[in-house]
């Protein structure tokens, strides 16, 4: 269920916490070179501030230097001191980049990875609404104030039961720690505030039998406008997951296949993506081509935005051009339409309300430019043209 526009949206959202992390890096690495030509408030004899802040202003030129050539300008008149100084927090920088780098990685893929946890909770709750109605129907003493109709109830859903059944569902929850033990409240809440609210539930609890199709239909009826909708599990949702807007249409997905599966006669759990190791290659390939790559795309873009105020540009959409770069040309087997169109999708998605068009306009020039110059070369798939 998984497509390459959230792969590459991941990709995306790796390489801008790479460069946050970056710059974060680099103040550190300021930092050190500041610290490091501090008056010694121990020492007894006089210190020269003024000699101090101009060697702190030349160690931080060096730094500049180191990062935008690898070596510093070759200027006999700057103290060895003040090479030296900067030469190290210049390594540190590299090194704290090269271990932050796959981390951001990891993290973006666990994450897309528990894509999947979630879409279990998803059916997770739908049983532990069947168990609050199975409680709900066995009461003693009722309300006669509000009756609520117990004909049948959730739990005698058709679909539920398989679920409930389904050994592969069990195992896979208990396997990645999936439960609501400790959210019942939420559980508890949704249950009477939103199902028990609802119209077509209270239909079908005045029906003491229905049909498969009438079971499916309900089934449906409270994934999609009960759990996924409601504010009540809604908001849970959402702050059990950061990027649950993001998700949420394969979660959907997955669940609204998996509970389809019972009209066979047993569940079928919908599979999160048919590779995930290729799916796992692609995030992460594409991410190291544009960290690698990174100088030779920014002269690319620079020389496409040479008549625009560059410091205007946002910084995603930055990243989302250099992306698409990395795709266009270290991904042969992609049609340069579709890494274009999927591009300008991301840009909208999560950039500014102009950041579609800006990468449209500028994206599709570069690629025209870079296949000129053949830079950008298609092979196999790759040579279709999806206009």
């Amino acid at each position: 269920m998984l497509n390459r526009r959230l792969l590459r949206s991941k990709a995306v959202q790796a390489l801008y916490a790479s460069r946050i992390s970056a710059d974060a890096n680099l103040q550190l690495a300021r930092d050190e070179i500041s610290a490091a030509f501090l008056p010694d408030l121990n020492s007894m004899q006089p210190q020269n501030l003024e000699k101090l802040e101009g060697l702190k202003r030349l160690a931080l030129l060096t730094l500049g230097e180191y990062i935008e050539n690898g070596q510093p300008a070759n200027d006999e008149q700057v103290p060895r001191e003040v090479i030296q100084t900067a030469y190290r927090a210049y390594q540190n920088l590299l090194q704290q980049n090269k271990t932050d780098r796959p981390l951001v990685v990891k993290r973006v893929l666990q994450e897309t990875e528990g894509i999947y946890d979630e879409f279990l909770r998803v059916l997770a709750l739908i049983l532990q609404l069947a168990h609050q109605a199975e409680l709900d129907r066995e009461r003693i003493v009722r309300n006669p104030d509000n009756p609520f109709p117990i004909a049948s109830g959730l739990n005698d859903n058709e679909v539920v039961r398989l679920l409930r059944a389904d050994a592969e569902f069990e195992v896979e929850v208990i396997r990645r720690g999936v439960s609501w033990g400790d959210d019942m409240s939420v559980v508890r809440k949704t249950y009477r505030e939103a199902l028990c609210g609802d119209e077509e539930y209270i239909r079908y609890c005045q029906q003491p039998a229905h049909t498969p199709e009438e079971d499916q239909k309900l089934a449906q009826h409270v994934l999609r406008n009960v759990i996924l909708k409601h504010e009540v599990p809604v908001e849970h949702f959402e702050q059990n997951d950061l990027f649950w807007e993001e998700h949420f249409e394969i979660i959907r997905g997955m669940a609204i296949k998996t509970l389809r599966s019972a009209s066979s006669g047993k569940i079928q759990l919908a599979e999160l993506t048919e590779d995930w190791d290729e799916d796992r290659f692609f995030v992460e390939e594409l991410f190291k081509k544009a960290i690698e790559n990174d100088r030779e795309y920014q002269g690319y873009v620079l020389e496409q935005l040479k008549n625009w105020d560059i410091e205007r540009v946002a910084l995603l959409d930055m990243i989302i051009l250099k992306t698409a770069l990395a795709e266009l040309i270290h991904f042969p087997g992609i049609p340069v339409k579709v890494t274009i169109n999927e591009f300008i999708e991301i840009a909208k998605r999560y950039s500014t309300l102009k950041s579609g068009s800006f990468v449209n306009g500028n994206l599709d020039r570069l690629a025209k430019r870079l296949t000129e110059a053949g830079v950008i070369r298609k092979s196999g798939r790759g040579l279709i043209d999806n206009k």
